[in-house]
Parts: C-alpha cells; structure tokens; sequence
C-alpha cells in the first residue's frame, strides 16, 4: 500500500453512508474497486467541501479505504478523521477520493474531528450615552470609545454586532442612524424638524429627503429640552415636508442596527458589542502544477510554495480577518486535480 499517490481527481460516483459501529461504507450508485475509482489505500472524503468560516459546508472528514468487497462496500481503517457526525442516511452522503498522504488522516493537526465554528466574543463595552426604546434601531453610544466594524463588504468577516436581551443584532451603521421619519411636518421657513433620535448632540448634522431627493443638508443648533424630537437645525427649509418625510443623522454617538432592540436601553447602560473568531478548519490539498504557477509567491492569504500535498487551516482572528497557514506536507510535481476533487483555495 503506498502512503500516497499524485490524483486528486478520482472518479466518484454515487452516494455513501457510513456505519462508524463497524467501520463500513455502503455506497448507491458507487463503482468502488474499478478502473480509475477507489481502490485500497486511497483515502475517502465525506460531503462537500464549502465555506467553513460561514458556515456554508457540509464536510465530514477523511478516512483510510481498508478493504473493497463490492462496487456498494468498502471498509475504513478508522474514523479518527471524521468530525463525528453521522453520514448518508436518507439521500446518502456525497463523497471524494483522493491519493493524498495517508498519515494526514490520523494527524491531529489536520484531523477534521477538531475543526471548530467561529463564534461570538464580545471584543468591546461602553456606556449608552443615551435611551434606546423597544421597537428602536438606533442605539446611542460614543463611537471614539469602541472599536466598531462593518467588516468587509466582500466576505462579511469583522462584522459587529450589539448583544441585546441574549440576542446579537448586526449594526448597520456607524456614526449615523438608519433612516427614520419625521413625528410632526414642518412648514417651508421652519428651522426645526421633529424626530425622535438616540444620541443626537448639537453640532452633528441632519439630512431630510422626500422620495429620495436630498432637501437640506443642515448642522443641528439646538435639540428641545422639554420635547427632545423638537431640533433646531441651522437652515431654514425651502420646501415643506409632512408628518414621515425620511431623515437621516449623523454623528459621533449615533449606530445603527439592522433590526430593532427587543430589550430597552437607558442612559448609562453598558452596551456589549461583539464580533465573530476562531472558525478552525483544516485540510489537506492537492496543489497541481497549474494552481502553483497562479499562487506561488502570491502576495495574498493564498500564497503557495510548489505543487505537492499541502496543509491548510484556516481561522478568524479576534478583529475579524481571516487567516490562512500553510505547509507543504509532500513536494510533488504532476498532482492531478479537477472536478471530482476538491479545489484549492476553499472558496470564502
């Protein structure tokens, strides 16, 4: 049995299902021990693989074929490298074979079994500046005490969010609250405008539209005393507007949420905002010749260093960026790769 092969692309038709009580595969529509199909010593890949940072995948592990008593039967010399979970079922399991290194499987260091879920940690606290009532989507809170993020637009890392009442909120905006209406209208000459809004301070700056089109852009003089929707704004309006003409704010004590509190907030409540890492997964490659020519000396997270069998893990730090190690467990030129196996990098 040779500890490893250079195909990463081995036929893989059908579906399997997995007894983990005697260490057999049954197989629907498998071809297992022909020609250019799973042989003994090659190594079977359970699901498909996705975005384990997003939780998009459906990737059980990697096993050692041990033995082939039909095209529907073959057996694993363990599960050490399975996560556990139960595979096939109705439908069956999709699966992979490849030539990879068969001592990866048993590693600790690759073993799916240990790959993790990134969860939320709370990375910053501070103190609501000012009331936020159930039903609102904007929190009040000094944006220069927190480290808030909206992560990347491309991949969602980084993205904060506001624990309230046990449940995580995703924040919007910041610096800026999510467009309200206004309570009251306001007659063409007024230089005050009626909306309720958390955090508001005189000086931040008030943006009115109707259907779209900006009507004034405008510093804020004064905010009421005895009816806090009641603000001054620095400009007199040139054109009325009625009772939920859309208003945006902006300033430094102002976040928005993409969805309303279900717990009320008062002045002076500590806010926790949390942010998503850890995610561990780990996998092993076949890089081919052509996949090296693309990343060797890549300056991206995905650079490699020659074809060949590598190791991959992947991971989220604490300010949301993902991470990427590598290692090149066996040097090899001529690794075959394609559709039947699976593609380096794991798409994000």
């Amino acid at each position: 049995m040779a500890l490893w092969g250079n195909n990463d692309n081995v036929t893989s038709a059908g579906v399997v299902t997995v007894s983990y009580d005697d260490l057999t595969v049954t197989g629907d529509g498998t071809a297992f021990d022909a020609v250019g199909s799973a042989q003994v010593g090659d190594i079977i890949r359970f699901g498909v693989r996705g975005n384990k940072v997003s939780l998009g995948t459906t990737y059980f592990g990697d096993a050692v074929i041990s033995g082939i008593t039909s095209a529907t039967l073959l057996s694993i010399a363990s599960t050490a490298g399975l996560s556990g979970q139960a595979i096939g079922g109705a439908g069956g399991t999709d699966f992979y074979i490849s030539q990879l290194p068969i001592s990866t499987v048993g590693d600790h260091t690759y073993s799916n079994k240990h790959d993790t879920v990134a969860t939320y940690k709370t990375h910053a606290s501070s103190q609501a500046t000012d009331e936020t009532l159930v039903g609102a989507s904007v929190i009040a809170v000094n944006t220069a005490n927190v480290d808030l993020s909206l992560g990347s637009a491309a991949s969602g890392y980084g993205h904060d969010v506001l624990l309230n009442g046990g449940n995580t909120i995703r924040i919007s905006t910041i610096g800026s609250g999510s467009t309200i209406t206004t309570t009251f209208a306001s007659a063409v000459g007024f230089a005050t405008v009626f909306a309720d809004i958390p955090g508001l301070l005189v000086g931040d700056t008030v943006q009115i539209r109707t259907h779209g089109d900006v009507l004034t852009n405008s510093i804020i003089t004064s905010i009421g005393v005895t009816d806090a929707s009641a603000i001054g704004i620095a400009d007199t309006l040139g054109v009325a507007f009625a009772v939920g003409a859309a208003i945006t704010f902006t300033g430094t004590n102002i976040v928005g949420l993409e969805s309303p509190v279900t717990v009320g907030i008062a002045t002076g409540d500590n806010l926790f905002f949390q942010r998503k890492s850890g995610g561990y997964d780990r996998q092993i490659y076949g890089v081919s010749n052509a996949t090296s020519q693309l990343y060797d000396g890549d300056s991206g997270k995905y650079r490699t260093s020659g074809a060949g069998w590598v190791g991959v893990t992947t991971y989220i730090d604490r300010h949301g960026n993902l991470r990427v190690k590598s290692e090149t467990l066996v040097a090899a030129s001529g690794i075959t790769t394609g559709a039947n196996g699976i593609a380096y990098p794991t798409p994000e």
